[in-house]
């Protein structure tokens, strides 16, 4: 019976996922004054990227509607396109692409980032650039690109000044990754965990690839962005882990990252107790959902914990190993103090290696 229960309440939770995979959506003959292959092409490549996203059929007679217009721009192509709702004429979202007027390889390689940057928008990003404007607060949440940022705080004393910096709120989810990437490394599998199992070549790949659909310049952050947003930046309280001196309250590490048979009818918040269920098949110690932990005095979650995260600066002059901070899964509580920093070699890839997103201004 108590089974029974359980497989009804992930049912519930998870049903909305497999529902908004299954969306339905009728490719149109792209407008314009076109070829009919280059047409072709682009409807090709809009209907390979929806498909391949996990999260449309693509049918004919649908309530959703693809739509592509072609204009010219200094003899190039200006290609837009974008999901209306049929009835409420609603655009759900958008993307615009300029592809050079050359070769058919590169108009297809045009239509691809077209519809990379379509299937972005509709499923994991926004395609409104509204990130408050340009009076950023301290500590406040902004949500680019669909990815939550905080906004830390710049300080121009001491020896090393940092300017203000956006960092992400969560470390990169195997959500995030998968949208970006098509693939997942992860060793322990689920959209809401942090990616693991990545190296640092990974990350910057899948930040290569994500400033292409946004257009932004995603990147790691720094050793000492990292070591100012996991202290709290400006409003730091010199706690020894991020957030607090108690690292139960704000991490996951190997204490308390197992799933033990005597803690099953102990009551969890509701993302918790869905993990406490999720993880049995497990072995030992693992990751946690994102997020589930307390935030240090900024906002951020798992800078202390969960994976250790990478960070763009080499460990030393030699220049072979790239920093690593803030701790795992797997590690005691000595080594997930904000003050402790270690390294691993760039191709390096650990169920305890992930990483978050930093955006300069």
């Amino acid at each position: 019976m108590k089974r029974a229960i359980i497989v009804f309440i992930l049912a519930l939770f998870l049903f909305p996922v497999i529902y908004a995979q299954t969306k339905k959506v009728t490719i149109l003959d792209p407008l314009g004054n076109v070829s009919a292959m280059r047409k072709a092409i682009v409807r090709a490549k809009l209907e390979e990227a929806l498909i391949n996203s996990g999260s449309y059929e693509v049918i004919s007679n649908a309530e959703l509607l693809c739509i592509t217009q072609f204009t010219d721009k200094d003899n190039d192509f200006f290609v837009e396109s974008y999901l209306q709702e049929q009835e409420s004429g609603i655009i759900v979202a958008s993307a615009d692409q300029i592809i050079v007027n050359t070769s058919i390889t590169e108009f297809e390689k045009g239509c691809i980032q077209l519809a990379a940057k379509l299937v972005w928008w509709s499923t994991v990003g926004t395609s409104s650039n509204n990130t408050g404007g340009n009076n950023w607060s301290n500590g406040e949440t902004y949500n680019m690109d669909g990815i939550e940022l905080v906004y830390v705080e710049g300080a121009d004393s001491g020896s090393m000044p940092i300017k203000g910096f956006f960092i992400g709120k969560f470390e990169v989810t195997q959500a995030q990754w998968k949208a970006i990437m098509g693939s997942n490394l992860s060793q322990f599998v689920d959209d809401n965990l942090p990616v693991e199992n990545v190296s640092w070549y990974d990350a910057r790949e899948f930040l290569t690839k994500l400033n292409a659909v946004t257009g932004r310049n995603y990147r790691l952050p720094t050793e000492a962005e990292w070591e100012f947003a996991a202290r709290g930046g400006t409003i730091g309280k010199g706690y020894v882990y991020s957030g607090s001196n108690c690292i139960d309250s704000v991490a996951w590490y190997r204490a308390n990252s197992g799933m033990q048979k005597k803690n099953k009818k102990k009551k969890f918040e509701h993302k918790e107790q869905i993990v406490q269920y999720q993880y049995v098949r497990f072995q030992g110690n693992h990751t946690h959902f994102v997020g589930t932990k307390q935030p240090n005095e900024l906002g951020i979650y798992d800078m202390t914990g969960n994976v250790w995260e990478w960070c763009e600066d080499w460990y030393d002059n030699s220049q072979q190993q790239h920093v690593v901070r803030g701790g795992g899964w797997d590690n005691f509580d000595r080594f997930c103090r904000v003050s402790v920093r270690t390294s691993s070699v760039p191709s390096n890839r650990d169920s305890h290696l992930g990483f978050r997103v930093a955006l300069s201004l």
